[in-house]
């Protein structure tokens, strides 16, 4: 609303008496259901029992406003749908303000008892749809932490909480694990400490399925958070021990063994992480960069070697500058002795070429200056991208056969070239050809394509702007 029309609804409240705004709330909410809702949610709390489902029922409505004609929120749709569940939101907000945590509670549970319709209600390719359920939980744990929050309020909370755990409302999504948060927020005392212990033993992996390893994996982090507020650390230290096989418990260990400089436990447990997560690549990284950085304390120089060729050929992802092909080219040279250097290039490249790495096997022909070697497989491989991509030196030294195989290859590119975007790219490799020293063989190609039957108009335009 504009400013001006604000300035104009002031004036016009400021002449208006009870009578008349009773009468026109009266009319209009008898007229909207939706406005009826709105305007009785004035008195919850002080003249009415806040009632959840008076909260679930307004967006209820709302998903049935928003969707289309097959009850479905289309996509352009989502974030208008979004706002109008966000202003209900904002009356927690209101009634945390005013000290009123029995509203609060009701708007946050209505809200949160239909989550999952939310969630299925439309497409949320924009992440609309689950932001308002995260909205929800957001304001569900700023309820929690306030410290003027009456203890009978506190005890409610705990046990809805602990009750939509038990019941798996949100199960499959990291919601379900906020019900969780909540009620270890409130465990104040040793009884309710038992009652969170017990519900999250009672999570156990079934079989191979990673969603099920996940949350039993996922509910000893949080029975080890229970133990931390009243166990001792021993006690703790334990219980990471016996399961070991969670990885954020092991990595937990093995941090505090390196912080004490104790190596040799750094190295039995990442050894054993790397056997017994075998078939989780990301873990097995992770185990093994701790044995890489223990060897290396260590000064054991063999099994240091072992692992940078390791991670020369499978680290360096995600932006992992120390463990690139940069970073272990770089200290594999500085282990291997001088003397024997040119023999274990020998045997990188065998590797790199076994395995069709074809970035490392240029990488080593790059950083040796082995500009025969990296000529030797353009012959082989005279691709558009592989002589593009050679280093200066190559091109220069071998400039006419450069010249001659990139020639054939824009050749056979505009073979197969059928529309306006091919044949723009193709007058690109026309211009690589020519900077490298082509012009004449570009020339014949354009004379080549120009006289194509039948004719092709764009392709004779693009080379137009040759």
């Amino acid at each position: 609303m504009s400013t001006r029309n604000i300035d104009k609804l002031d004036l016009l409240l400021s002449k208006l008496d009870k009578k008349q705004l009773a009468d026109f709330i009266r009319k209009e909410c008898c007229n909207s259901k939706q406005l009826q809702d709105r305007f009785l949610a004035l008195g919850a709390g002080t003249l009415f029992k806040p009632d959840s489902a008076k909260y679930a029922s307004r967006v209820e409505d709302l998903i049935e406003d928003y969707s289309d004609r097959h009850g479905y929120i289309e996509y352009r749709a989502t974030f208008d749908f979004n706002r109008a569940v966000t202003r209900i939101l904002d009356e927690a907000d209101e009634a945390m303000e005013n000290v009123q945590w029995e509203v609060a509670v009701a708007v946050l549970m209505g809200i949160a008892s239909i989550s999952e319709d939310i969630l299925n209600s439309g497409d949320d390719s924009a992440g609309e749809l689950g932001a308002i359920v995260s909205a929800c939980f957001e304001k569900w744990h700023e309820l929690c932490a306030n410290e003027t929050l009456p203890e009978d309020i506190k005890a409610e909370i705990f046990e809805l909480a602990l009750s939509r755990f038990f019941e798996k409302d949100l199960k499959g999504w990291d919601w379900w694990w906020d019900w969780m948060e909540m009620a270890i927020s409130l465990a104040d005392t040793s009884e309710k400490q038992s009652r969170i212990i017990k519900a999250l033993d009672a999570i156990k992996p079934n079989g191979d399925s990673w969603s099920a390893k996940h949350n039993a994996e996922t509910a000893q982090k949080y029975k080890l958070e229970i133990m931390s507020k009243s166990g001792s650390p021993e006690d703790q230290i334990k219980f990471m021990y016996d399961n070991v096989s969670n990885p954020d418990f092991r990595n937990r260990l093995i941090q505090m063994a390196w912080d004490k400089a104790d190596y040799d436990e750094v190295l039995r447990l990442a050894g054993d992480g790397v056997n017994h997560d075998a078939k989780y690549a990301g873990l097995v990284s992770d185990w093994h960069k701790w044995k890489y950085k223990a060897y290396h304390e260590i000064g054991d120089k063999v099994n240091e070697l072992q692992l940078a060729r390791h991670f020369f050929f499978k680290g360096g992802i995600w932006g992992e500058k120390e463990y690139s092909i940069e970073s272990m080219y770089a200290i594999l040279k500085n282990l291997v002795p001088k003397n024997e250097w040119k023999k274990y290039i020998e045997t990188l490249i065998s590797e790199a070429q076994g395995k069709k790495d074809i970035i490392r096997l240029f990488y080593i022909y790059t950083q040796e200056k082995m500009w025969q070697e990296y000529m030797d497989y353009i012959r082989k491989n005279p691709s558009i991208y592989n002589i593009d991509d050679a280093p200066k030196e190559v091109k220069k030294l071998f400039r006419d056969e450069i010249v001659k195989l990139y020639a054939a290859a824009v050749r056979n590119y505009f073979q197969r070239a059928s529309n306006r975007d091919s044949y723009r790219e193709g007058v690109t490799y026309l211009r690589k050809l020519i900077k490298y020293g082509g012009t004449k063989e570009a020339e014949q190609i354009v004379a080549e394509q120009k006289s194509r039957t039948p004719r092709r108009p764009a392709l004779i335009d693009e080379l137009s702007k040759l």
